[in-house]
């Protein structure tokens, strides 16, 4: 009869336990290092083409609108500030439509005959200029626009300029 010897034991020391679990977490600290920065690398590529889409949208609306436009409510209108406001009016169907563009909050927005504001900025985007300059000449009425937004890469501002030049339509027909 054969007797079986137990003294070999399988499994894993404590020293190889310990070299095993301390290589599983450099390993892993190493790869959640990399993930932050893939994230941070890929934040700061996204942030200034969505940056500069925002803005030229912005600056194609207004521009529409403005040659669409009948007329600027004067009365309403903030030119030549950095939180600007413009207001002009349209007429479609023989209804006459009231469109305004402002800041509020540092958000670009949008109203029309005074129903709720659509937001034409991001949250994450600062708007810190709106300058509306109203243009008269003899033939024909004109505004001249300016938008800056910030935003945030890395812990730095960045800032991005837009600008814009429309002429009334009604007013040199």
């Amino acid at each position: 009869m054969k007797i079986k010897n137990f003294s070999k034991q399988k499994g894993f020391t404590m020293l190889e336990l310990v070299m095993y679990v301390s290589g599983l977490i450099i390993l892993s600290t190493i790869i959640i290092t990399l993930l932050v920065q893939f994230y941070s690398i890929y934040k700061e590529m996204v942030a200034s083409p969505r940056a500069d889409r925002t803005g030229l949208l912005i600056v194609d609306r207004i521009t529409k609108e403005i040659r669409s436009a009948n007329s600027i409510n004067m009365i309403n209108s903030q030119f030549n500030t950095t939180n600007g406001v413009l207001e002009i009016n349209s007429v479609e169907n023989g209804n006459t439509i009231s469109k305004k563009f402002y800041v509020e909050d540092g958000i670009a927005k949008y109203q029309e005959n005074n129903d709720s504001a659509t937001n034409l900025s991001f949250d994450d985007f600062t708007v810190s200029n709106f300058n509306f300059q109203y243009l008269d000449t003899p033939v024909s009425e004109a505004v001249r626009f300016n938008l800056e937004f910030e935003y945030m890469i890395e812990n730095a501002t960045q800032t991005k300029s837009y600008t814009g030049f429309a002429i009334l339509r009604e007013s040199y027909e």
